[in-house]
């Protein structure tokens, strides 16, 4: 894959803390508690809880460090759901690429995209034309046999191979086809003598004709002539017609060699092309318009005396598909997909410019250079967005952030018209084949991180198909296999996912229900608020979750809904701001090590006021915030991030 030097966007808000020195460090802003209505449960009220910061900047090391404890970008915004709060709990989910199996299902994926590169796999069947379906329907027939004509007789002692026309796979599908032609030529004929159209008519059956019957009607088919399929529906409306009441005005005594004629005059103005029609003894007859075709291969004795060519069927046309690894920028071309991804796939008709660019292409994420030592992958740590384009056409982006540990998997959005190849799944399984082969360059990049799992959706349940796969305890922080984890959440939506280490093959330790709290143990309830984690097609991604999959696109659009939201007062939650004196003692020390960002001016909290002139209220409300903003971040991270007050 290659990487494109074009340079990476901050977006509209790079002020001046994201500029300069706020380029060599990380600098937020706390947003606080956000409440919004619910995009997986479909909650009308505000029952999805995170906490939020706006980020001017973070370093890649300090974004996988949030990332291992369940945060999460929306472009520059990141957040990180309330685990024992919010209505449906988010986990995130890793796989080591170096362990992961692929599925049947997902190896079905590959081979589908490859049959499709060779050229064998065809999807002009989507076209909704009726004419145009006809055409190529026609076209895919006779290509699909595989035979070719090549005009080289004088060859010697040739080795004629025979392919009949008819043995395709998608004899089925074209024979459907031309049922629905002949019943729209029936209704025609129906309606044209005043007949009634109910739903007692006759309906047309199309049957392959077998090669013990051409043999019977070898008399009346020429040689020039190749009998493909027939239709009997003509005496079937003959012998309706007969039952029908006689007093029906126009109703004419018709044979079924009339009928059928009438209905070849109706169905050759379709003009369904590669086919001759004709009505014989009351059926409707197709014929292919030419002989067998035959493929002309010489013998390899032969061609290796006399030297001369040999002859071959022409290959079918390949695709070829190109992988391009591009810094994070706003690209006319990939917009203009991603518009039509959002209204075809989602029917969102509120789709711009600047949401796409705020939450695809805008990234805190400073850009670092590949130094050529096994330390940095040779596309460097920052956002990019992967392409994947056929012919040089884009037929989808991935939105990824290459981070020292991982690949993390942001968004997915592709073209519908190549729906059929399941982009989600394969861009999912492509990168993570990405992570793998980037081993062998910078041996710590090993992990492929999915997003947000979330067991209480359905639809988002599809991330653990890409196994072995491991899920963040939202109160401790570790790893614990999928297969672990899952009986826990069967039980609970937020469950201590490391609490199987103490109750192997026993019932669930009791944990708070999201939405819910302990009234008994304070202490408790504002360590498991706290501490808690998420995760994310697409796919697609889904992924896309199908999309969001590798269908991605449910929760990160809720998540860029989510940022416009406006903070929660701290009346509205005075309980829940609440810190214990306990946990004020706790977090003295590391509080006093938070570095502030004044006026562009950086200073640590606990020399605050020897700078400053600060008003006692002021400081306690700032004390408050940022004892929340350490249980949140976690104490290392809160002394390297530079807390800016805006």
């Amino acid at each position: 894959m290659d990487a494109d030097g074009a340079s990476s966007s901050g977006g509209e808000r790079d002020r001046d803390q994201g500029k300069g020195k706020g380029r060599e460090s990380s600098v937020v802003v706390d947003s606080g508690r956000r409440r919004s209505s619910c995009g997986y449960c479909s909650s009308s009220s505000s029952s999805s809880i995170s906490h939020g910061l706006w980020a001017y900047s973070l370093t890649a090391n300090d974004y996988q460090d949030l990332l291992d404890r369940g945060w999460r970008r929306s472009g520059c915004y990141v957040y990180k759901p309330e685990m024992d709060k919010t209505c449906c709990p988010q986990y995130t989910i890793r796989l080591k690429a170096s362990n992961f199996t692929p599925s049947k299902e997902q190896e079905r994926v590959l081979k589908k995209m490859q049959r499709y590169l060779d050229g064998a796999l065809d999807t002009k069947f989507d076209k909704s034309s009726d004419q145009s379906k006809s055409n190529l329907l026609c076209e895919e027939l006779n290509k699909s046999s595989g035979s070719r004509i090549l005009n080289n007789t004088n060859q010697t002692n040739p080795l004629s191979v025979t392919v009949p026309l008819q043995e395709t796979e998608n004899q089925d599908k074209f024979m459907s086809f031309l049922s629905e032609k002949i019943d729209t030529a029936v209704n025609t004929f129906f309606k044209e003598r005043g007949l009634p159209l109910t739903g007692q008519n006759p309906k047309s059956v199309v049957k392959n004709v077998k090669p013990q019957m051409k043999r019977k009607l070898k008399d009346i088919i020429t040689k020039e002539e190749d009998l493909i399929y027939t239709c009997n529906v003509s005496f079937q409306i003959a012998a309706y017609i007969k039952n029908m009441d006689s007093k029906i005005e126009n109703l004419d005594s018709v044979s079924p060699s009339i009928i059928a004629e009438e209905l070849v005059r109706v169905i050759s103005s379709e003009n369904i092309s590669g086919f001759i029609i004709k009505a014989c003894s009351g059926h409707l007859n197709f014929y292919s318009g030419a002989k067998e075709e035959t493929v002309m291969v010489e013998k390899p004795a032969q061609t290796q005396q006399t030297g001369k060519k040999n002859y071959e069927s022409t290959p079918q046309k390949r695709r070829r598909l190109v992988i391009r690894m591009k810094r994070s920028q706003f690209d006319p071309d990939e917009y203009a997909l991603y518009e039509k991804y959002q209204t075809l796939v989602h029917q969102d008709k509120r789709v711009s410019k600047d949401s796409y660019i705020r939450f695809l292409v805008d990234t805190p994420i400073p850009f670092i250079e590949p130094d050529g030592s096994s330390r940095v992958p040779p596309c460097g740590f920052g956002s990019f967005h992967q392409q994947y384009l056929v012919d040089g056409r884009i037929i989808a982006v991935g939105v990824v952030d290459i981070l020292p540990k991982c690949l993390s998997s942001k968004y997915l959005f592709w073209d519908p018209d190549y729906a059929f190849l399941s982009l989600g799944k394969f861009t999912a399984l492509k990168e993570i084949q990405w992570v793998r082969e980037m081993q062998a360059h910078c041996p710590s990049l090993e992990y492929y991180y999915l997003g947000y799992y979330i067991h209480s959706c359905n639809k988002m349940r599809y991330k653990a198909a890409y196994r072995p796969s491991e899920l963040l305890c939202p109160l401790r922080f570790e790893w614990v296999p999928y297969d672990v984890a899952k009986p826990l959440l069967d039980r609970s939506k937020y469950a201590i996912l490391s609490d199987f280490k103490t109750t192997e093959n026993t019932n669930l330790l009791p944990t708070e229900k999201p939405g819910t709290s302990s009234t008994n143990d304070m202490h408790h309830h504002s360590e498991v608020h706290n501490e808690n984690a998420g995760c994310e097609n697409g796919e697609e991604e889904t992924a896309e979750d199908e999309n969001f999959m590798h269908d991605e696109d449910s929760d990160v659009e809720q998540d860029e809904e989510a940022s416009s939201m406006d903070m929660d007062d701290d009346e509205d939650d005075e309980d829940d701001d609440q810190i214990g004196a306990d946990l004020l003692a706790d977090h003295a020390q590391s509080i006093g090590d938070v570095v502030l960002d004044v006026h562009n001016t950086r200073i640590k909290y606990k020399d605050l006021q020897k700078r400053f002139v600060i008003r006692k209220n002021f400081l306690s409300e700032l004390e408050k915030q940022l004892y929340r903003y350490i249980e949140v971040v976690g104490k290392d991270l809160s002394s390297r991030i530079v807390y800016s007050l805006g």
